[in-house]
């Protein structure tokens, strides 16, 4: 037992002095000390978090303008869809479907059901549930309450991605593109023929109608969704001062819509000044959560986004469908 024990002992002592040096007092943990410098410092710590912080600020709005570039192209979709939808109607019925139904030509009283432009179109946007469950012995604002929900529900076609969804105090789901009205009012005495838009109050144009062509006039715009009790973005309420666009202000224009029912709210791109209740001298500017513009569906079905610092004439002229002026919106 002793041997043994010695042998380990001088084993050890051994491996001490070959291994970890000659002398005792070098303690193998001291052979290979921590450097300080391995650990992070509070500066250096600092640094990493700013040097984060911006890299995440120079990557945020490229992640932002990738979102509304997406948002966009659906908005730009559905608006292609319209058109396709104009054109089948057009097919069908060889005129475009009226604009409102329900006012007299001088845009006074009521004298016919009620009916919104959205009503005609439903079949050609793949809702014939909807189409059969649309009452066209009574008005819109008069469908069954039990078939309301389903009926005024949010309509996909009609909403812009980049804009918030509304809804109306009859259970109607707002929309976000609204028809070419042309370049004054909701409704003008003695119109010139000049002035005529591709819609009107009980008018949808043919294409004979549009002497301008068909690829230089505006069908739809975009318009913004109004919370509340302000009446703008409602396409199933046909009054005005819900879906007609004018040009008679250009696009995400400061100037207020002049309406009546609304909110004047400029911050949120829906400045209004609240006019008399006459509807005839009604306006509506087209407008979009879009930065620097707005999207248009023409007659001809082509869909092109419009700077908000277009010609305000341009812009009037492409509202017209026989002004005979030449314009380009490119």
């Amino acid at each position: 037992m002793l041997q043994i024990g010695t042998r380990t002992r001088v084993d050890a002592s051994f491996r001490e002095r070959h291994v970890f040096g000659t002398s005792r007092r070098c303690h193998p943990r001291k052979l290979f000390p921590r450097d300080s410098s391995d650990a992070f410092t509070l500066v250096e710590l600092l640094v990493v978090i700013a040097i984060i912080g911006i890299l995440i600020a120079l990557l945020l709005p490229a992640v932002q303008a990738a979102r509304e570039a997406a948002r966009r192209s659906q908005c730009s979709n559905n608006l292609k869809q319209l058109g396709l939808a104009l054109h089948n109607y057009h097919d069908t019925h060889k005129e475009f479907p009226p604009g409102t139904i329900g006012r007299r030509a001088d845009g006074n009283a009521w004298v016919e059901t009620r009916v919104p432009f959205i009503r005609h179109i439903l079949p050609f946007i793949e809702q014939s549930g909807r189409d059969e469950l649309y009452d066209d012995n009574i008005s819109w604002h008069q469908q069954p309450a039990a078939n309301r929900p389903q009926l005024f529900g949010a309509l996909p076609t009609f909403l812009c991605p980049s804009d918030k969804p509304r809804e109306g105090g009859l259970d109607d789901h707002y929309g976000n593109y609204g028809l070419n009205w042309g370049p004054s009012t909701f409704v003008v005495p003695n119109r010139p023929r000049s002035e005529e838009a591709p819609f009107a109050i009980l008018y949808g144009a043919r294409f004979g109608d549009i002497l301008d062509g068909t690829s230089n006039t505006l069908a739809m715009m975009e318009m913004l969704q109004a919370p509340g009790s302000d009446n703008r973005g409602r396409i199933w309420n046909d009054d005005a001062g819900s879906y007609t666009l004018m040009a008679q202000t250009g696009p995400n224009s400061r100037a207020g819509d002049g309406v009546h029912y609304c909110v004047d709210d400029p911050e949120q791109n829906l400045p209004c000044t609240k006019l008399p209740n006459h509807k005839p001298d009604f306006y509506m500017a087209s407008r979009s959560r879009h930065p620097g513009g707005v999207q248009a569906a023409l007659c001809d079905g082509s869909v092109q986004f419009i700077s908000e610092t277009i010609d305000l004439n341009i812009w009037r002229a492409a509202s017209t469908q026989s002004g005979k002026e030449v314009v380009s919106l490119q």
